[in-house]
């Protein structure tokens, strides 16, 4: 695949962007004519939608120190250069007890891979608006809401 542009993480460090890369080749493998999730830089994906949420930070923030602990613990080594099966264990471990945070990646993994132009075409899918065929909706006319205030309420006191 061609070189992923050189971007500034907002929430990963270098070793939890590599680790992440990892994680997200082992949710979404590459098959086929389709790249894994980690090859295709959803970790980037990733990286922006943690960086812009103070909850996902902190849920994130958990789950990626309790994958690191768990794989020096375990295999006395970094995430990314364990097996595939040593990493697909590890991940069925963090699934089981930190289930916010595995659900959390799962969505989001999933989120930025399917949404990846890449992606769209290999599937035969066009990118286009939410509005079938990109229709395009008049803006509303706030003046319609005027009469609002006159009305009787709806609800008792």
């Amino acid at each position: 695949m061609a070189a992923e542009v050189e971007r500034t993480a907002v929430f990963f460090t270098a070793s939890q962007f590599q680790a992440v890369t990892s994680m997200l080749n082992r949710l979404i493998p590459a098959s086929g004519d389709l790249p894994g999730a980690g090859e295709l830089g959803v970790a980037h994906y990733l990286d922006g939608a943690i960086g812009s949420s103070a909850a996902l930070k902190r849920t994130f923030a958990a789950g990626l120190t309790q994958i690191m602990v768990e794989s020096q613990r375990q295999h006395a080594g970094e995430f990314s250069t364990l097996t595939s099966e040593q990493q697909d264990a590890l991940l069925r471990h963090v699934e089981a007890t930190a289930p916010t945070f595995f659900a959390a990646l799962v969505f989001h993994t999933y989120r930025g891979y399917y949404s990846h132009p890449l992606v769209l075409q290999r599937l035969g899918l066009e990118a286009r608006p939410p509005q079938p065929r990109g229709h395009h909706l008049e803006p509303f006319d706030l003046r319609l809401l005027d009469t609002m205030p006159a009305r009787a309420p709806l609800y008792r006191p």
